[in-house]
């Protein structure tokens, strides 16, 4: 017979990503049964096993937040992920020289998640923190999603809702086409964008708080629907940009991590929007031969 994932094991990585989504916040055991849909004698058993090993501890209040083990086991996961080691190396790198803030991001199954934010920039603005994640649908993950095979592209399309129409879809994949071609995707700023970042970070000190959850969503919704992924850049057109982003190839042709460079607080030129782009994908390209990565054309 196959072998099976310990259900206990799945429960207990269940409950230490709950904790790691706000690490500042401690948690209940009634909260973390409830997140996680685990009996709530259950979950205390799990919380009080991985108390033993130091990767969770309980405060005087009796609820639960992660322990120093758990720094431990992070250092090791980012020592042991080449390409977000190399991406973090050179978007300092870059952020420092363009006195700007950057960011790595990686996929982590259907979301992407900003692993290190690297802030050389001014103090005003909106800005990512490590560990916000953001679900992998239209127009959110194009500098990975981009260099995937015909299926992952439609899956990626297929997750927006409310769903898109055929001249949407083609919109998304005349815009995936323009990101291979320049070697990195350009995000402009929405209406909606101020939005879906007070709704996220509340939502990181409250998780499944509804009204949050609904201004997520029609954020997402509106954003998906809009222009927030450009697609071509006119000679004359101008742009207040959110970021551009370009991807840390792996040595399989996959996309390991991308750097992300966030744009000024005013509207800038085509062309200066080319060279950041240029600045990014050196960045990344860089990156990527520092692990011997191998620059899909795609899969």
């Amino acid at each position: 017979m196959p072998l099976l994932p310990s259900p206990a094991v799945v429960r207990a990585g269940d409950l230490l990503l709950v904790l790691a989504e706000s690490p500042t916040v401690a948690r209940s055991a009634s909260e973390l049964a409830r997140r996680t849909g685990v009996p709530r004698a259950t979950c205390t058993s799990l919380l009080l096993g991985l108390m033993a090993t130091g990767l969770v501890v309980r405060d005087e209040d009796l609820c639960f937040r992660l322990g120093p083990a758990a720094i431990t086991i992070g250092d090791a996961a980012r020592v042991a992920n080449p390409a977000f080691r190399a991406a973090a190396r050179h978007g300092d790198l870059l952020a420092r020289a363009r006195s700007a803030v950057a960011a790595v991001s990686i996929r982590d199954e259907g979301t992407t998640r900003v692993a290190e934010v690297f802030d050389h920039g001014p103090p005003f603005g909106l800005r990512p923190r490590a560990g916000d994640t953001i679900a992998l649908v239209p127009p959110f993950g194009a500098a990975f999603v981009a260099w995937d095979d015909d299926a992952g592209v439609e899956a990626w399309l297929d997750r927006a809702q409310p769903p898109l129409d055929d001249d949407e879809r083609e919109r998304y994949r005349a815009a995936l086409a323009a990101v291979r071609a320049r070697g990195f995707s350009v995000s402009v700023t929405s209406d909606r964008q101020a939005e879906l970042a007070t709704a996220l970070e509340r939502l990181t000190r409250e998780p499944g708080v509804a009204d949050a959850v609904s201004a997520r969503d029609i954020a997402m919704r509106e954003i998906a629907h809009g222009d927030y992924l450009a697609t071509e850049l006119g000679p004359d057109s101008s742009e207040r940009l959110l970021h551009v982003s370009a991807p840390v190839f792996l040595p399989n042709g996959h996309v390991g991590a991308a750097i992300m460079l966030l744009g000024p607080s005013h509207e800038i030129s085509a062309s200066e929007t080319m060279a950041m782009g240029r600045e990014v994908v050196g960045a990344a390209a860089a990156a990527t031969d520092d692990i011997g990565g191998v620059r899909a054309m795609r899969r």
